[in-house]
């Protein structure tokens, strides 16, 4: 099949496909726009009908990653038999365990983090605020339930707290420095004492 024949949004996925491949393996900073053009079979110039640079493929790539992760929080927090606290645990604690799942199986991912915290893509302020949401509902829930001791006004900011208090567990380059096989249960400690400290009767 030529580029001709493919859909843009089939030619795109493929970029990213084989993009995604080669940053792995080499690294986003050691992989050009050739490489990338070369493993899809066509010219870098082909390349820029879809993308209007590296950097523009390697955010596409991360929006990807992001769009999995709550795709699959979303899926997980419609189980019926999780309350609001059990979905809170689970919401932090799953982006903390994926975090470390890719960067165990593609270290050299991280170089896409970077590339994204030094950008102006708004593609990291718009995951982060959806992560805030997502908290802020399960908290609005324990406080419809009577469970917790803050106003529905408060949510919003105790869920901006819950999320700073474990951000070194979220954020790539801090992996770095930290024994992974601990950050779970270090997680956890963390959302125990938060949840308690706005639980009602403690």
């Amino acid at each position: 099949m030529n580029d001709e024949s493919k859909s843009a949004e089939d030619m795109r996925c493929e970029i990213m496909r084989h993009a995604m491949e080669l940053f792995a393996h080499y690294g986003y900073s050691k992989t050009n726009i050739g490489d990338i053009a070369k493993a899809c079979h066509t010219s870098p110039g082909n390349l820029y009908r879809y993308f209007r640079n590296k950097q523009g493929i390697g955010e596409a790539v991360v929006q990807t990653f992001m769009d999995e992760e709550e795709a699959a929080i979303d899926a997980a927090l419609a189980n019926p038999d999780l309350n609001w606290e059990g979905r809170l645990r689970h919401l932090i604690l799953y982006s903390a365990e994926n975090l470390i799942r890719e960067y165990r199986e593609t270290p050299k991912m991280i170089e896409l983090a970077d590339m994204i915290f030094d950008g102006d893509s708004g593609i990291l302020l718009r995951h982060i605020e959806w992560k805030h949401a997502m908290v802020a509902a399960q908290l609005n829930e324990g406080v419809r339930l009577g469970e917790l001791s803050l106003t529905h006004d408060e949510t919003y900011q105790a869920a901006c707290t819950m999320l700073d208090s474990v951000r070194a567990f979220l954020m790539p380059k801090a992996l770095e420095q930290t024994d992974l096989d601990t950050v779970p249960e270090r997680v956890d400690a963390i959302l125990e004492m938060l949840i308690a400290g706005i639980k009602k009767g403690r």
